[in-house]
């Protein structure tokens, strides 16, 4: 019992600082817990965690199509829009933004009067900084892994081998990513993350819920404005993986583009502490 509240706690007082999108059913989507990983990472870089006292009671949105959830003031790190959303259902009249996912993000928020600095990328594009792959002991290797979306039924893939599922860990899901040959994927994050570690990738376009946008906001992101996917797996492995681009660059703009700020200065009143037993 006092192990779930105090899990509870650190979950409640984590949100408080970095929103990040949660499925009610309690699974885990890969690419939003991601966004709780790569924030608490580049915060540790300079003895912060999201636990820690903020200078603001801002929230951070970072990794995610997540913008619609923003509320006036709240700052922005590698987010962006969500296509498929009602442009009526973004609320906020002020934000803070630092960087964004690509330039058709920077456009929608401009549109509404929102200052954004031209730095861009997937703040997932990080991931192999912090756990590279020489220490995550990858699987066989494998000509195609495919990558369903987190929401495809799984009636879907039958019969297609070598699936992973975007419902891990993102240091599980890597581990299994690596040793393919190409990414075939249906997840956004199943192909920021394959490109963040070298694989190619290419996207499956094949009718999984989702807008373009946020797609197209990605490559565009990375400085790629033609890109290519395929309507079927079969398509997807013969035109196989998109051009690559600079990571470095983008890594190095992203993480000078952070707001340490948020957790510096003088501090908001403490949190409650964590519960206590008895």
């Amino acid at each position: 019992m006092r192990q779930r509240l105090l899990q509870r706690w650190i979950e409640r007082t984590e949100r408080q600082a970095l929103y990040w999108w949660r499925p009610k059913d309690g699974r885990i989507n890969t690419g939003d817990q991601l966004s709780r990983d790569i924030v608490s990472c580049v915060l540790a870089l300079r003895g912060h965690s999201l636990l820690d006292a903020r200078a603001t009671r801002r929230r951070l949105l970072a990794i995610g199509s997540i913008l619609h959830f923003a509320r006036s003031g709240d700052a922005v790190w590698g987010s962006g829009v969500n296509g498929k959303v009602d442009q009526n259902l973004h609320r906020f009249e002020t934000l803070d933004v630092r960087a964004v996912r690509g330039p058709g993000t920077r456009r929608f928020l401009h549109e509404r009067g929102v200052a954004v600095p031209e730095v861009y990328g997937d703040p997932g594009l990080l991931m192999p900084l912090f756990f590279p792959a020489s220490l995550l002991d990858g699987g066989q290797r494998r000509p195609v892994v495919v990558v369903p979306h987190f929401n495809e039924p799984p009636a879907k893939y039958r019969g297609h081998a070598d699936l992973v599922w975007p419902d891990c860990p993102p240091v599980t899901f890597v581990r299994r990513l690596l040793g393919a040959g190409l990414v075939v994927s249906s997840s956004l994050h199943g192909l920021v993350l394959a490109e963040a570690y070298g694989i190619p990738a290419v996207y499956l376009d094949w009718g999984n819920g989702e807008d373009r946008f946020k797609y197209d906001d990605y490559y565009a992101g990375t400085g790629r404005t033609r890109w290519h996917s395929g309507g079927s797996i079969e398509e997807c492995v013969a035109l196989g993986g998109n051009d690559g681009f600079d990571l470095a660059a983008i890594q190095a703009k992203l993480l000078a583009a952070f707001p340490y700020d948020l957790w510096q200065g003088r501090p908001e009143a403490a949190v409650d502490g964590p519960p206590r037993h008895g």
